[in-house]
């Protein structure tokens, strides 16, 4: 029932410069000399590598690794190029981008798109691209934040035909799609939590004139852990943006109803620290991230008592407390009031659903 009153602390990074008498003071004679050895220092370990590189193949391969992962990231994340854009510049190489196989090669996708497969909470194929026709297949959901997308994309031939595959992402139905990342068809399971409400799309298409075979599993669901134990969806009694004191405030989580001592369970692995004050009674925020910084931070109020104490290293699973209705929440059932803050609160309902589960073939 709670929301948290909090304040952040913010530090001011000490001044670079010096001042004496309302006058800067420069730096001494001495660091010119010193800062004039550098370039020479620099010089002799960038000639150390490349002797390491030239002479040891380990590195070598690690490097140009690095150097690919480093490109792709940059093209596609960054740039929000998809690997089909690269193929098209292949093509304006060879003089074919303007001719009707080029444009309708680059025109593949926005047909599929028109259309595409849409895709629920679990999806199976197994689909093959013929050497003969120029299509893609696009398979398409509408994702909440929080949400965790999973998927697994499988080569089932053995030809040599190259498969561009790709998951995008657009806000809204007049956006354009972007490149989120570059999929492999390994058959590996891969996982994308999303960071934003909006659609989500796999695309997939072959090279000019490529056969291939292809099965494709996606499913999607919460991407944390329920933090009561034995609890679950179907136990939330009251939602996140419930009015509040007539309409004074709005509910900045989600409670869940349990028997009072009903452990409850760190979602993610973190620090804790711990209050007894306020409206939230006995609660606990858990942070994840470096000294708690970079990570959303995870709100349990009204706890019966507390299985942890505040400075406390737990990892996800841990039992960090017991279901109670301490603080405002005296006159109510027992029950967790759980809740998220990034940038502010964040409805903590999607993440919370059932993990996604890839379906059996």
């Amino acid at each position: 029932m709670s929301d948290p009153s909090t304040t952040h602390d913010e530090s001011t990074p000490a001044s670079d410069g010096a001042q004496k008498d309302g006058a800067y003071v420069g730096p001494s004679p001495a660091k010119p000399a010193r800062r004039a050895k550098r370039p020479w220092l620099l010089c002799g370990v960038l000639a150390s590598l490349v002797v390491l590189l030239v002479s040891r193949e380990d590195l070598q391969q690690s490097a140009t690794e690095s150097g690919v992962s480093a490109a792709h990231y940059v093209a596609f994340e960054m740039l929000g190029w998809s690997p089909r854009d690269l193929f098209v510049w292949r093509l304006r190489l060879a003089g074919l981008s303007d001719s009707p196989l080029g444009q309708q090669w680059a025109g593949a996708v926005a047909r599929a798109g028109e259309q595409p497969f849409r895709v629920g909470d679990q999806y199976r194929t197994s689909e093959t691209f013929a050497d003969d026709k120029v299509e893609a297949h696009v398979y398409q959901t509408t994702l909440k934040r929080g949400e965790k997308l999973t998927w697994q994309l499988t080569r089932t031939d053995t030809s040599g035909s190259r498969l561009y595959a790709s998951l995008e992402t657009r806000k809204g139905d007049d956006d354009a799609w972007s490149t989120i990342s570059e999929l492999d068809a390994s058959g590996a399971t891969h996982n994308r939590v999303v960071s934003r409400a909006g659609d989500y799309r796999i695309v997939l298409q072959p090279e000019l004139f490529g056969r291939v075979e292809y099965s494709l599993a996606i499913a999607s669901g919460g991407s944390l852990p329920f933090p009561v134990e034995g609890a679950s969806q179907r136990d939330i009694g009251s939602s996140f943006g419930a009015p509040r004191d007539g309409g004074a405030r709005e509910h900045h989580g989600v409670d869940i109803f349990a028997k009072r001592g009903t452990p409850v369970i760190a979602v993610i692995d973190g620090s804790v620290r711990t209050g007894t004050s306020g409206i939230g009674g006995n609660h606990v925020w858990l942070s994840g991230g470096i000294l708690g910084f970079g990570s959303a931070r995870y709100y349990y109020a009204h706890l019966d008592s507390f299985a942890i104490e505040s400075g406390d290293k737990i990892e996800k699973g841990d039992i960090i407390g017991y279901v109670g209705n301490t603080g405002n929440a005296r006159t109510t059932p027992p029950h967790l009031h759980f809740g998220i803050y990034s940038g502010g609160p964040v409805d903590p309902a999607a993440f919370l659903k059932p993990e996604p589960v890839l379906p059996i073939p």
